[in-house]
């Protein structure tokens, strides 16, 4: 569209008009806005993404700064609760030998007794089973073949 210095009035309202026209189809501002919506959609993902990537780096850069720090300090993840532990079987058995009913050689002697009864059971249940199922020692113990 040439635009002299004759009709210059008419030409642009022309133009007007025909602008006026095409920015007032329906078609047209549909058009735009799913435009307009799928690339802010694009964007909006873009951005969520380096967001979260850079969430993921401070993060991590957080927590390496941490147990850096927490090194630097002598702190140590596993020695008050190993200490703790350590702690409770030393209480355990100082209250042990002070509400035993037995003195420690009558108690050493009960264990050995109950010891040699399990044992002598254990016994006792194998030779039935070996009776009853008349199978060999091998048998029992998985060296059957070796």
């Amino acid at each position: 569209m040439s635009f002299g210095k004759r009709n210059t009035a008419k030409q642009w309202a022309r133009f007007a008009m025909k602008f006026g026209l095409v920015l007032s189809d329906p078609k047209l501002w549909s058009s735009l806005n799913d435009q307009l919506r799928d690339r802010t959609d694009e964007v909006s993902d873009v951005v969520k993404d380096k967001y979260d990537a850079m969430r993921e780096k401070y993060e991590d850069a957080s927590d390496r700064f941490s147990n850096a720090s927490s090194a630097l300090r002598g702190d140590s993840h596993w020695l008050a609760p190993t200490l703790s532990f350590i702690g409770g079987i030393g209480v355990g058995v100082g209250l042990g030998i002070l509400f035993a009913p037995l003195s420690g050689e009558e108690m050493r002697g009960v264990i050995r007794d109950k010891a040699a009864d399990v044992t002598n059971n254990v016994k006792n249940k194998v030779s039935n089973m070996k009776s009853r199922y008349g199978a060999s020692d091998a048998a029992f113990t998985g060296t059957d073949g070796d």
